[in-house]
């Protein structure tokens, strides 16, 4: 008999708290299937939670491009959890001391203001109805690949998809549309630009994790924060960086990373 989900995520956690660099995780010498990298998720979670004495705060979705699932030999994204102890303020300072490989993502993050059921929606433009405020948003991540090895996809999941923390913006009321100009600037200086509209539609990834929710018999809480997907060029910091993410018209969330 192999180990137990519980099991699992114990070695897993063990293995961030040791800076030990990623591999496959196994089971009985087998690779994980994506309903046992969920349940080792689901404890990895539960021993975070008691850990930092934390609760539930909402949900990441990752992989969420198509090209980024199809790489991965998936038919769709994949989730993690998000803690309420790692959701952070703009203006936040990261230690790299805490990471073995500190990256970072930027993201829009939006707020649901009811629960929310799969079951309700029948189409991504519907989404918009259970959103009560939105926010640029920076995902921070451990990946443990300082080699640049791309990790098989359940042991993603089972690692909760590498969330350690989420930097928010100030909460903004819902705009009519996601034609939103992106500007990120390091320092002062501009290091890219983009537009929402051209890369992820928010609406698009809260409709998926709906119904991925839906398909568990399980729906959304109201409140809940969503993180909806990368926009822009996944950055690896080095001590004493600074960043600035703007989303036109709703504000920009910033911080720095120390040694």
């Amino acid at each position: 008999m192999g180990p137990t989900p519980r099991e699992l995520a114990q070695q897993l956690q063990q293995q961030f708290d040791d800076r030990v660099h990623f591999a496959p995780l196994l089971a009985a010498g087998r690779p994980l299937n994506l309903e046992q990298a969920y349940a080792v998720q689901e404890e990895l979670v539960r021993i975070r939670m008691a850990r930092h004495n934390a609760k539930h705060a909402g949900l990441k979705i990752a992989l969420n491009a198509p090209a980024a699932w199809q790489k991965q030999g998936l038919t769709e994204p994949v989730y993690g959890q998000l803690l309420d102890t790692a959701l952070l303020s703009s203006g936040a300072v990261l230690s790299m001391g805490d990471y073995t490989h500190m990256k970072f993502e930027f993201e829009v993050a939006v707020r649901i203001g009811r629960e929310l059921s799969g079951d309700d929606l029948r189409r991504a433009d519907d989404a918009a109805d259970w959103i009560e405020a939105v926010t640029p948003a920076v995902e921070v991540l451990d990946d443990r690949c300082p080699d640049k090895t791309s990790p098989d996809a359940p042991t993603l999941v089972a690692c909760n998809v590498n969330n350690t923390s989420v930097v928010l913006g100030a909460w903004q009321r819902v705009p009519a549309n996601f034609d939103w100009d992106i500007t990120i600037t390091s320092h002062g200086t501009v290091i890219e630009q983009g537009n929402v509209a051209d890369i992820v539609n928010p609406l698009e990834s809260v409709y998926w994790l709906a119904k991925a929710m839906a398909r568990q018999q399980r729906s959304i809480p109201a409140g809940a924060v969503l993180i909806t997907g990368n926009l822009m060029t996944v950055r690896f910091p080095a001590a004493g960086d600074q960043f600035t993410f703007e989303l036109q018209g709703l504000g920009s969330v910033s911080f720095s990373c120390a040694a």
